[in-house]
């Protein structure tokens, strides 16, 4: 499954399939309405269809003829306004997201509409030949592309508002804590107790697995490892897991077991992982914050100096992390049906990912008082989902870092109390813990 939805990642980033699907259909509604168009409408003449296109050939082809050159000038048009777009996008708010912008289901519809109707009018077009007579024209074929001119029309205002709404950065960012968001939801169980010890009594190590190839891992198929594990009678124990860059050469996975693993087991362990040219959010949990970290630092850098589009990152970063405190994260160790551990997996932690989230945002902003003191709030209104554990402790943590980058930052008097101040608020609150079945949510 995790294969299968890291292939429909990387297929939803691509900006010509769905309007090459569109072209395909437009291209068979064509060809049907041709074919099967006159015997829908045969008494067209008498009144009842009086929406139908009645003119003969020659105006036909006129009428497509202008239908066609005003597509193709809106379609030049879609096209220059979709780079300008992604050239402020990668500018802005940093290149990694296009992505993002490929992957916007409307405007991908929007183009595949135009093209869709600009071969749609073609195919009618070459149809038309100046003998037919009054009878012989596809009356029908003609109103609809009439119908879907006007619809491309109306898309185009659509495309307009849509361009305008996504280059701002509060958008994007919502855009892209919504996918980390359904990312956390389909990756993370709900919170659950797990028996997640690993095993005192590892046996020795045989030998290790390079996995041949460099390049960034998109997933990794742990059931694999745990069936090869399970036929080799071993213990895998996995040194990198998805979203890390591995070189050609390299002990990626130790194997544990008496004797060293022949060339085919060591294969269809390298089978198990899925190795590309960039980060996949498949399997990747730090994939969307780095995402909206990378957001954060574009604002804070010198030449853009937007604080405030960094704040709403803040915001965002502490949503995403109140949902992945809330919930468990992957087990580290894996076993066979009966028990017996065989998999090893190195996992993201809670602390880990509150480093990816913040520390970046906390280095760039260290002298920004407004960046600082957001932080803190939103550390602080992180006490109400803590649990004694990781999760506190990597709150506590990073109040502390936040702390001692306030003493040593370049900052005036009363703005180093003012964060200050509300880091020790943010301590206490979080430093209150709540006994279980006391928290009521209203």
């Amino acid at each position: 499954m995790e294969r299968i939805r890291n292939v429909i990642v990387l297929l939803r980033g691509q900006l010509w399939i769905l309007p090459l699907v569109l072209s395909v259909l437009a291209l068979g509604l064509a060809y049907w309405v041709l074919a099967f168009g006159p015997s829908l409408f045969e008494d067209w003449d008498d009144g009842e269809f009086w929406w139908l296109y009645g003119g003969d050939a020659s105006s036909a082809r006129g009428l497509l003829s202008s239908l066609l050159s005003g597509l193709m000038t809106m379609f030049s048009l879609v096209v220059s306004v979709t780079f300008v777009i992604l050239t402020l996008a990668a500018n802005q708010l940093g290149p990694r997201l296009i992505p993002t912008f490929m992957g916007d289901r409307q405007i991908q519809t929007v183009l595949g509409l135009f093209l869709g109707t600009i071969l749609y009018v073609l195919v009618v077009l070459r149809s038309l030949d100046e003998t037919l007579g009054a009878e012989g024209v596809p009356h029908a074929a003609v109103t609809i592309g009439s119908v879907l001119t006007i619809l491309c029309l109306f898309a185009l205002l659509f495309y307009v508002h849509k361009v305008a709404r996504a280059i701002v950065a509060d958008s994007i960012v919502a855009r892209v804590a919504d996918d980390l968001h359904n990312n956390v939801h389909d990756m993370l169980p709900d919170a659950g107790k797990s028996d997640d010890a690993v095993p005192e009594d590892i046996p020795s190590t045989a030998g290790a697995v390079s996995l041949g190839g460099s390049g960034y891992i998109q997933v990794i198929d742990y059931d694999r490892l745990v069936s090869v594990a399970c036929r080799e009678n071993a213990l895998l124990q996995v040194k990198v897991r998805a979203g890390h860059f591995v070189l050609k050469g390299g002990e990626h996975v130790t194997v544990h077991r008496a004797a060293p693993l022949v060339d085919d087991a060591a294969q269809a362990i390298r089978d198990a992982f899925v190795v590309g040219e960039e980060r996949s959010p498949a399997q990747d949990l730090e994939y969307g914050l780095r995402q909206l970290v990378e957001i954060a630092l574009r604002a804070l850098s010198p030449g853009i100096n937007d604080p405030y589009t960094a704040i709403a990152v803040v915001d965002r970063l502490g949503a995403a992390l109140e949902e992945i405190f809330q919930r468990s994260l992957l087990p580290i160790t894996l076993r066979d049906k009966d028990g017996v551990v065989r998999v090893i997996a190195q996992r993201s932690d809670v602390q880990g990912l509150a480093d990816a989230a913040f520390d970046p945002v906390r280095q760039a902003g260290q002298e920004i008082p407004a960046v600082l003191i957001r932080m803190a709030d939103v550390l602080g209104q992180l006490a109400s989902v803590l649990r004694p554990g990781e999760a506190r402790d990597a709150v506590a943590r990073h109040l502390g870092r936040l702390a001692e980058t306030a003493e040593e930052a370049r900052l005036a008097a009363c703005d180093r109390q003012a964060v200050l101040v509300r880091i020790e608020r943010a301590r206490i609150a979080t430093a209150a813990r709540p006994k279980e079945g006391n928290i009521h949510v209203l």
